[in-house]
């Protein structure tokens, strides 16, 4: 992630982790490596996903608030300045440039009330997955925070999977297929959703 909208990715394209994942990160628990803090988060995403998967699948509704409790939740021992809040800097990702700052609240917004109604009008196995396609893409198009959208987003996907009384399905793209998703979030940004959509499909299978 980098502040600004220079012409050149400061991380490869499609992720915003450092180059370097072994720099030493200021946290209020103290100097951690970027991995000490991964290894933390991961514990911390356990909790939160046993938290969503106690509850009726009824029950859980996406809204802003509920994203940036899933943020606060998440970071929130590491990073309490700015866990649970909207991003207040640029970003780029990769070759992508989110929405500037203050239009992020809004898109976040949206993105929740368009989710509601492509919820309401699912119907089969292909909708479901080109709905999922949606969300995974749009969500990280947004990039609402200043780190840890991938780490939201997937918890996000696991909810919503839930919500729809789907097995469960890992969104998480591991190192074989990493280049994949990200080729297939850009095929997204230029409205070219199918690639993304397969990959759902796989995922649901």
């Amino acid at each position: 992630m980098r502040a600004g909208r220079g012409n050149s990715p400061a991380t490869p394209s499609g992720s915003t982790r450092p180059l370097d994942a072994t720099r030493e990160l200021d946290t209020a628990q103290g100097v951690l490596t970027y991995n000490e803090v991964s290894e933390h988060l991961a514990v911390n995403i356990a909790h939160v996903l046993e938290n969503i998967l106690d509850n009726a699948p009824e029950k859980i509704q996406i809204t802003p608030d509920w994203i940036r409790e899933i943020h606060r939740q998440l970071a929130g021992e590491f990073f309490p300045d700015g866990a649970g809040r909207f991003r207040t800097t640029e970003v780029q990702v990769g070759t992508h440039l989110p929405p500037l700052p203050y239009d992020v609240a809004i898109n976040i917004t949206n993105y929740c009330l368009d989710l509601a109604v492509r919820l309401a009008h699912t119907s089969d196995g292909e909708s479901i997955a080109a709905l999922l396609a949606w969300a995974d893409w749009r969500f990280q198009w947004i990039h609402p925070f200043k780190d840890f959208n991938g780490r939201v987003g997937r918890i996000l996907l696991v909810a919503l999977c839930f919500k729809l009384n789907l097995p469960p399905a890992n969104p998480a793209a591991d190192d074989d297929s990493r280049s994949r998703y990200f080729n297939a979030l850009r095929e997204a940004d230029h409205g070219d959703f199918s690639a993304l959509t397969n990959l759902w499909m796989e995922r649901l299978s």
